[in-house]
């Protein structure tokens, strides 16, 4: 073999090797690429409440998931249920001294940590909280005065809380801890805007006031039959500023019951009109500057009222749950368009991932599912079999 023809060889070899590494390397990207997407990234396709198990079929209102596997739900009778693991079990308990008292809105920080709001004139108002998770409760706060309705509470850390009543005579009632529930002071009446006569919110999912961190904070309003406005802090509750909403006013049972916000500027209120189960209503508003203006959303296919609406963090586009007695609904385009899912009774629904959000009802907890259509079948099969089982 001559010289020259072996060193072409061996240059052939070597770019040969050269070739074949770049196809491997190129394959294995190709590989990656054309992955099957996770879950969360998917976000939620074809979705569909699936019932599960709990130890009793009090008329669940209250409802906060902390993570994917803690979530916290209070209701009628003093009762309170809770999860560590995801919905796989649940376990319930009657807050002592509580068991005439409905439970409309809860606020928890882990496993062992939650606070609860009972709701009604007077002393029917009031604020437990336990630190075992609840082994045991304390009550943190009595309403003495016969013309407060306490209607949601919110806390911004483990030590700064507030809690909202409907108006009397022209007045909000806001109550502010400094101290995790230890003591509460009222805010005072100058730094919030006059109230329109009747002016309150609805106890119907405990999202009537909503907080993030860096002290935002807003609360929602209706039944004044004037307008419906959204009422905001970025202090920890010292001052508020009010700004109108589009949402339906026109009586009584009619104004905004819920608010969820993605960040610090997007956000959604909903509501309609309680007393007007059949009728479709403009009941979706959207804001984009942290509440201090709001404009029209799309047009929610639930008659009456939202009772509860829930941002799922961590999809790929902003996307909303909205639940009422007569149905759900789902938004992937920030509220622009919605599609209903659910024909199902819930009142409120908290979401934390697309896989893992919950919905309360009447006698029943929820977890979603989403994936594809024969899944979803079966999800509706099983939960229809689990509600009429209870």
């Amino acid at each position: 073999m001559s010289r020259s023809f072996y060193f072409l060889t061996h240059r052939l070899m070597a770019l040969l090797t050269l070739i074949f590494i770049g196809f491997g390397l190129n394959a294995c990207q190709t590989s990656e690429d054309n992955s099957t997407p996770s879950a969360a990234q998917q976000g939620i396709i074809n979705p569909a409440w699936v019932v599960q198990h709990t130890d009793t079929t009090t008329n669940y209102i209250g409802l906060f998931a902390v993570d994917e596997n803690i979530v916290w739900a209070s209701g009628s009778g003093g009762v309170v249920t809770r999860t560590t693991d995801g919905g796989e079990s649940w376990t319930s308990s009657v807050v002592d001294g509580a068991s005439s008292l409905a439970f409309r809105d809860i606020h928890a920080f882990n496993e062992s940590t939650a606070y609860v709001l009972s709701i009604g004139n007077g002393t029917d108002s009031r604020i437990y909280q336990t630190d075992d998770a609840g082994m045991s409760w304390n009550l943190v706060f009595e309403n003495q005065d016969e013309n407060s309705f306490f209607d949601c509470l919110s806390f911004w850390d483990e030590d700064r809380g507030i809690a909202f009543s409907d108006s009397y005579e022209g007045e909000f009632r806001l109550i502010r801890t400094l101290d995790g529930g230890a003591s509460w002071s009222d805010v005072p009446d100058d730094q919030l805007p006059d109230a329109h006569p009747g002016e309150g919110a609805f106890a119907s999912s405990g999202t009537c006031l909503v907080t993030r961190a860096g002290g935002l904070g807003w609360f929602s309003t209706g039944a004044s039959g004037i307008d419906t406005r959204v009422i905001r802090t970025a202090d920890y509750g010292v001052t508020w500023e009010a700004a109108p909403t589009p949402i339906e006013s026109g009586s009584g049972s009619a104004g905004i019951f819920t608010l969820s916000f993605l960040d610090d500027e997007m956000g959604v209120a909903m509501g309609g009109d309680y007393s007007a189960r059949d009728s479709l209503l403009l009941n979706t508003a959207l804001t984009m500057d942290g509440g201090a203006s709001w404009t029209t959303g799309g047009q929610s296919t639930i008659r009456g009222s939202i009772f509860g609406v829930s941002y799922v963090p961590g999809s790929p586009s902003p996307t909303l749950i909205a639940v009422a007695p007569t149905g759900s609904d789902i938004s992937t385009d920030n509220g622009a368009s919605w599609t209903s899912f659910s024909t199902d009774d819930f009142w409120s629904v908290a979401g934390i991932s697309p896989t893992a959000v919950w919905a309360a009802g009447p006698g029943r907890l929820a977890r979603l599912q989403s994936g594809p259509a024969s899944d979803v079948s079966s999800s509706e099969s099983s939960a229809s079999d689990a509600s009429s089982s209870e």
